[in-house]
């Protein structure tokens, strides 16, 4: 008889926790919010990432996010290449959001985590990867499992290469889509 329920309990609670995951896809744009120095400029660039969120509860969560971005830097003689560097991060971030009830469309949420950031400079075969901390807002708008997405983050990490020592902190805005799974 216990096995019985147990295994009615493991059918209920499969779909259940299936609903719990939420897989999202997002593009937009890359711009730091400061130079590295008074000859070393960035330009606005692109980005594009993918995250998982797991639902703990119907306003707490975990995400994995993985974005690429891309800037190029203007001016900055000492840096070899093309000075189109591209910028692999991957996050682990806590997600709350506005408590998802029956009928609720608009969905606002704050996320923070931590993770790595590698940055690459396309025109030579030199990278590094540091540290990342990762801050943002955004808004999601349910169509039933399908949803769409906007946030704007912060990424933050050390830039400490070709003569540079700076805090740089990229500003990441995207939109996208969002599927319940």
């Amino acid at each position: 008889m216990t096995t019985r329920f147990v295994l009615l309990g493991m059918l209920i609670a499969a779909p259940l926790s299936a609903q719990r995951l939420t897989l999202g896809a997002n593009v937009g744009g890359s711009s730091a919010n400061a130079d590295l120095g008074t000859s070393a400029a960035w330009k606005s660039g692109w980005s594009a990432g993918a995250n998982l969120t797991y639902r703990l509860t119907s306003r707490v969560g975990f995400r994995a996010d993985a974005n690429l971005a891309q800037n190029d830097l203007a001016g900055a003689a000492q840096v070899p290449g093309e000075r189109r560097f591209n910028k692999a991060a991957f996050m682990a971030d806590g997600v709350l959001q506005r408590e998802e009830l029956p009928g609720t469309k608009l969905l606002p949420y704050v996320l923070a985590g931590v993770g790595a950031v590698q940055v690459h400079d396309k025109g030579s075969d030199s990278s590094f990867t540091r540290f990342a901390g990762n801050v943002g807002v955004g808004v999601g708008y349910k169509l039933g499992r399908i949803g769409l997405r906007a946030e704007g983050r912060s990424l933050l990490y050390k830039f400490d290469r070709f003569g540079y020592s700076k805090t740089q902190n990229d500003l990441l805005w995207q939109a996208g889509l969002t599927v319940k799974m």
